[in-house]
């Protein structure tokens, strides 16, 4: 007699558990139940259950329904990638043009003081 094969847990990418999340928070903030959203969606509540449980990842599909569902938009659904913070390449720039202008001649260090000046006295400037 044949054995029954073990299931194998998959491991979901981070943006899983992150889609989970907001599925759970929006449609909590509609006042739905996971059984409301289910029949909506046309799934089953138990498998809106293992979406917020970040067990099971949904195709594209499926985002589409549990957005249109939910009254929202796919991009609502997906969080947005996560971006670098870009202090490092700000002063790598900022860096390159401070030896810039150490070789700039006299009538481009004339019209870039001024503009610096004015740039470091703006009331918007962070401090």
């Amino acid at each position: 007699m044949a054995r029954p094969k073990r299931k194998v847990q998959i491991e979901h990418e981070p943006i899983v558990g992150v889609f989970a999340a907001r599925l759970r928070e929006v449609r909590l903030s509609r006042g739905l139940t996971q059984a409301d959203l289910a029949h909506r969606a046309v799934v089953t509540p138990t498998y809106i259950a293992k979406l917020e449980g970040a067990r099971v990842a949904p195709g594209i599909d499926l985002v589409a329904r549990l957005a249109k569902a939910l009254g929202t938009s796919i991009s609502d659904l997906l969080p947005e990638a996560e971006t670098q913070d870009p202090l490092p390449l700000l002063k790598e720039q900022a860096q390159k043009l401070t030896e810039t202008m150490k070789a700039a001649d006299r009538d481009t260090l004339l019209m870039l003081v001024p503009l610096l000046t004015r740039l470091l006295e703006s009331p918007t400037r962070r401090r």
